[in-house]
């Protein structure tokens, strides 16, 4: 099985430097751009895939939207597992807003990132239950030899769920950079018992011709 990961594009609130986590917000017109111009690479590029799955915020639908549009298959799965951690009190927050409000937050070590359980949101543990929801769910609808899976979610949910497919134990510090509309493709392997990704390839958008986009994923 292989999974593209894929970051859904730029955002009104990536735009204006706001923690998003589980607040919805559209497309920028940036962003539009930037699905757009990641379905035309994959039609060009020939790939197809099996399925599609997406999270249910409209920033990531209206992202696989624009793709699997151009690749000509149904709609993707809305996904509720896929969506963005929630970050609690610091949604809809920018980063001077948020050094204010939580100065804590932005004095935190890389290996308290990714717990928001401080600030009303989901703690570690809680993502990690759902990267493996997620991948149980997939090695048992996919596991065919050749399945190929179209996934579209968000900066922090994809960092998660790419580490989790890779290592083993999964780290909890990683250093991947997901700008928006970033494909990662993931090759799921059986090596000596064990079933193990590996990174095919770590796409950004720019190299496609787009402006990548960065949000507050820096933050994350």
């Amino acid at each position: 099985m292989e999974l593209l990961i894929v970051r859904h594009g730029e955002s009104v609130a990536n735009a204006d430097g706001r923690m998003q986590g589980q607040s919805d917000y559209p497309l920028s017109e940036a962003g539009e751009r930037q699905a757009a111009l990641l379905g035309r690479f994959l039609k060009n590029a020939g790939l197809r895939f099996d399925a599609a799955y997406t999270s249910p915020l409209t920033r990531a639908r209206a992202t696989a939207l624009a793709l699997t549009t151009a690749l000509g298959m149904p709609e993707a799965q809305l996904t509720p597992d896929l969506s963005e951690l929630h970050a609690g009190s610091l949604q809809g927050l920018t980063r001077p807003e948020i050094d204010a409000s939580f100065p804590t937050f932005m004095r935190r070590g890389l290996s308290e990132l990714g717990d928001f359980s401080e600030y009303g949101g989901e703690s570690y543990d809680d993502v990690q239950t759902r990267v493996a929801r997620l991948k149980a769910r997939w090695h048992e609808a996919h596991s065919s030899a050749g399945h190929r899976v179209l996934v579209v979610a968000h900066g922090g949910t994809n960092f998660h769920l790419v580490k989790a497919l890779v290592c083993d134990p999964v780290p909890r510090v990683m250093s991947l950079k997901f700008g928006n509309c970033t494909a990662t493709l993931v090759r799921m392997r059986e090596r000596r018992g064990q079933h193990l990704g590996e990174i095919v390839f770590h796409l950004p958008v720019d190299l496609l011709g787009g402006a990548a986009g960065e949000g507050l994923v820096g933050v994350f």
